[in-house]
């Protein structure tokens, strides 16, 4: 028996594909533990579930919309895609040199959201290389995140019931040439899909 359970300090998921045996594991550990079996799963870590007889969907519309309460960016107009096009950034420009705090608080709230919304996970990396000494320039690039997070708050990713017993994994990546312009280094992107559904994804340096 193979039983997959997710454990964050003392919540736990428990993903078992047989209902007997998730209840079976419930009662033993209830046995030894006292525990509250909240039932199917619908939230978890600041993430939503929203659980059907064909669908998955997980999203962050609330925690996306507090991140937009603390960073003043309620009621701003969206923008369609997650970066200006052809963005380039650099460590040092011309621009003036704003509250490093606050950016870097800004940027780890944002980070939690890839954790849903794959599309952002490239500008998010590139915009947390700048945290040490960050400009209007960086904050520019960070506030058009938060404008299109505006226009995208309760998408996430919604994971099908998949029509053959075994899906296949599929894997796709692709990397610039020297697209940062301050070392040099290039970045990679990689997602990789279980059957239709997108499973994991990253970008890097």
């Amino acid at each position: 028996m193979l039983l997959p359970i997710g454990v964050y300090t003392d919540d736990l998921i428990i993903n078992g594909s047989r209902i007997d045996d998730n209840i079976e594991f419930k009662d033993q550990m209830q046995k030894l533990f006292d525990m509250s079996d909240l039932r199917l799963l619908s939230y978890y870590l600041g993430i939503e579930v929203k659980q059907n007889d064909d669908t998955i969907t997980v999203c962050q519309s609330n925690y996306a919309q507090k991140i937009l309460e603390v960073s003043s960016m309620v009621g701003c107009n969206p923008c369609l895609t997650p970066m200006e096009n052809r963005l380039k950034l650099r460590r040092k420009d011309c621009s003036s040199i704003v509250d490093a705090t606050k950016n870097r608080s800004i940027i780890g709230s944002i980070r939690y959201l890839v954790n849903t919304k794959p599309d952002i996970v490239y500008v998010v990396g590139i915009v947390s290389r700048y945290m040490e000494t960050p400009t209007m320039q960086h904050m520019a690039a960070i506030k058009h995140i938060l404008r299109y997070v505006s226009g995208m708050v309760n998408f996430g990713c919604c994971y099908k019931k998949h029509a053959k017993p075994e899906p296949e994994l599929v894997a796709f990546s692709d990397s610039d040439l020297a697209g940062d312009l301050d070392d040099c280094k290039s970045t990679t992107g990689m997602v990789f899909f279980l059957g239709t559904s997108l499973i994991t994804w990253a970008s890097q340096k």
